[in-house]
């Protein structure tokens, strides 16, 4: 379980969101430790209900694993050409890319203690050298093919699909985050490559609609399934959100040779239900106090994997 995931940890409530949460108007049924529920928080509470206790009810913080600090630079590196592409038609250049990479991931890095690195038998010199391989994989291959979304939001200002914050209600639970990216250019979750060659080859055009896609990045040693994609309930609430049926995992895959995969599915009225009560019913644990360990035997409830060790199943009796 060692997979480096992208960004877990939460983030502060910006002053649109703190906005757009204050227009809400639901009755307050639920009495949060937050603002508003994210998509991380709830991941947490769903893996191990204990975790989330002692991060967002006791405030207890933990050092960022290294998995942070390859992620924040994955994600300023592409964001960055993401924002050429808008503005420019190309992805940036590539020293652009890997500097944008390379400052954020020394100022992340220097939250990591040393046991960290310790514990994941790696050095920051050989993690960024990996962040070096995977962001010229994505500028050299993915990037070309996105075209961001852009659009105007309800004060009339450019809006673009990329690292677009959102506020929410769901089934009267406020919900916060940010989404990736909304890509233009990729009908495979809604046809076939056969469908596509063929609409091509007919001169037809592909509809803006049949080729827009919300995209989630994942830096990763090992890839997902189709039915990982499939069962994502961060791509459903970001599917939700957008109401964009088609979502897609972008995998930067840290192996020994470097690879990008890109899995995409599609989301309907039931999931979007079972994202509903997934996140009612977190919500009212929640509100209730009810916060159980996970299985002893889950990969999380380790000392190596979970930083609450110390003062749970680790504590000394």
């Amino acid at each position: 379980m060692a997979d480096v995931e992208g960004l877990e940890e939460d983030f502060e409530l910006s002053p649109e969101m703190a906005e757009q949460l204050a227009k809400f108007k639901a009755p307050k049924v639920y009495t949060l430790p937050r603002p508003a529920l994210s998509h991380s928080q709830v991941d947490m509470y769903q893996r191990c209900a204990r975790q989330y206790y002692f991060r967002y009810i006791r405030d207890e913080v933990r050092p960022p694993g290294i998995a942070m600090s390859l992620g924040t630079g994955v994600h300023k590196g592409i964001e960055t050409t993401h924002h050429h592409l808008v503005d420019h038609g190309i992805p940036a250049a590539e020293d652009v890319v890997l500097s944008t990479f390379s400052d954020a991931f020394d100022k992340a890095s220097e939250a990591i203690s040393p046991e960290a690195w310790k514990k994941e038998e790696t050095t920051p010199g050989e993690l960024k050298d990996d962040g070096v391989k995977l962001v010229k994989l994505y500028n050299a291959k993915i990037a070309p093919q996105v075209r961001p979304k852009v659009g105007k939001d309800d004060k009339g200002q450019e809006q673009r699909g990329i690292e677009q914050p959102f506020s929410v209600l769901i089934a009267g639970v406020p919900v916060i985050g940010f989404i990736d990216l909304v890509d233009t250019n990729d009908p495979s979750a809604v046809l076939s490559p056969e469908e596509v060659a063929l609409m091509i080859k007919e001169g037809k055009t592909i509809s803006e609609t049949m080729r827009t896609v919300v995209a989630d990045l994942k830096t990763k040693q090992k890839s997902f399934s189709q039915g990982d994609v499939e069962g994502s309930l961060q791509l459903t609430l970001y599917s939700y959100v957008t109401k964009i049926p088609a979502v897609r995992f972008d995998q930067l895959l840290r192996q020994k040779v470097p690879k990008v995969s890109r899995i995409s599915a599609l989301r309907k009225q039931q999931d979007y239900l079972w994202l509903q009560e997934v996140y009612t019913n977190v919500a009212e644990a929640i509100t209730k106090g009810v916060f159980p360990p996970c299985s002893p035997t889950e990969w999380v409830c380790s000392e190596k994997w979970c930083g609450y060790w110390s003062i749970c199943r680790g504590k000394k009796r």
